[in-house]
This record gives structure tokens, sequence and C-alpha cells, in this order.
């Protein structure tokens, strides 16, 4: 019972992560394989599996290349990301930089960083029997019909999963919120370069004699003399002499 229970929860809670993926998907700028491109960082959601008794999902983004150029650089980017992540109330159970490199051609290939971050939740995160109590009521009051769920027959068991898959819907949406949010302060505030690789040794400073204000004024206030020419002597006319 506990297996086929876990399958039905399992089933719902995808259809919540693919919402979701849709809704970014729809509002953003769409990338291959379900990814969507957010202010020039590419963003993934996987679907959900069972594993080890906890219901877990993966959220990764890829490192932005253009502006975190060094090996030192893209591993501080992902440092600072993942504390960012860490502070909030529901903190990722795992995390790691993956580094991928896909072969565009026979003589070319690309490299790309990911933050990578794992997410875990108990069957106690997603539904508790005050919620299905409360909810019950809330349906009985109000004259609500309970929603249907193939497979589900009892009234509780439908309350059960309808509150698991709303629940989902808002922790993934919550979780890629403070995501999108955690990669664009660190991408904002960024400046992180090698010690000492980065750094460009500083010009030789050339000297410049300083020429006094006083004596440039005075020399701009002179106006240059023009050398005189001297001008020619012009001789006296002689006398006519009258005809007697």
């Amino acid at each position: 019972m506990g297996d086929l229970k876990n399958q039905i929860f399992l089933q719902y809670i995808n259809r919540a992560l693919d919402q979701a993926r849709e809704e970014y998907i729809k509002k953003n700028i769409p990338k291959k394989e379900k990814r969507f491109l957010i202010k020039g960082i590419t963003y993934e959601i996987s679907n959900c599996r069972f594993d080890n008794g906890k219901f877990r999902y993966e959220i990764s983004s890829k490192i932005p290349q253009d502006l975190v150029l060094s090996k030192f650089a893209i591993e501080q980017f992902f440092k600072r990301v993942v504390k960012i992540m860490n502070s909030m109330d529901k903190k990722p159970t795992e995390f790691s930089k993956e580094n991928i490199v896909q072969n565009t051609s026979e003589m070319e290939h690309k490299e790309r960083d990911y933050v990578k971050l794992v997410y875990d939740y108990s069957e106690d995160e997603l539904h508790s029997a005050e919620e299905v109590e409360k909810r019950f009521k809330q349906h009985q009051a109000k004259n609500i019909p309970i929603p249907h769920f193939p497979g589900v027959t009892t009234p509780s068991g439908k309350l059960v999963i309808a509150i698991v898959e709303e629940k989902m819907a808002k922790y993934i949406r919550q979780n890629m919120n403070d995501f999108i949010k955690a990669n664009e302060e660190v991408k904002t505030n960024i400046k992180i370069s090698s010690p000492k690789a980065d750094k460009k040794p500083k010009a030789a400073k050339t000297s410049v004699k300083k020429v006094s204000a006083k004596v440039a004024k005075k020399a701009s206030a002179k106006p240059t003399k023009k050398p005189a020419v001297a001008k020619p002597k012009v001789k006296p006319k002689a006398a006519s002499k009258k005809k007697k």
C-alpha cells in the first residue's frame, strides 16, 4: 500500500512541477529541453523521484561565463549563490557545481558550469491530519465538491492528494524565485577577480613640468611684436628749368 501511495503522490507532485515549469517557460525565454532563460541565466527544473523515503527534485542554473571568465571567479560565483540559498528557511539538502562539456563539432566543444541544488521533502512536510480535517470542514460548510483523483476513493484520500499537489507547487515556486534572486544578486554585485593573475601592471607615470600660472598668463597677455619694416627714403624732385 505504501508503494502505491508514493506512486500516486509522485504522479501529482510531478504534475505540480510541470505546471510551474511551464509557467516559467511562458513568462520568460524558452530554451531546449524544457529550460528557460531569465536575465541572461538559463534555469532548469527536474522531475521528482522518491528516494530513501523522501520526495526529491533538483533545480539548476548556468553560471554566466560572459561575466565570470576565470576558474577562480566561477568557483566564487557558485559559493556566493549557495551561501544565499543556505540562508533561506528551506535549505537545499545537497548542492554541487557541475561541469558539462558538449561537443558541437569534431574540432569544437563547449564547456559550461552549473549551480545544482537538491531539495528533499518528507511526507510530513506535504500534508498533515489537521490540514485534511480543516479542509474537509471547509468543503462541508461551503458545499464545495471534493476534487476527483482517479484511483483514490475516499474523501480524505482525495483531500490529501490535493494538499500534497498544492504544497509542492508552492514550494517549487518559492525555491525557484529565491534561486533567481540569488543569482541576480551575485551577478549584479560581481567583482570577482583572481588575486594575482587578473591584475594588470600599472603604466609608468611620465613627469610633466608645470608652468606657473602667472608666467603662462603673462605670456598670453603680451601680443607678439611684428618686426619693423624700414620705409624707403623718397628723393626730392629736381626743380624743372624754364625755357627762355
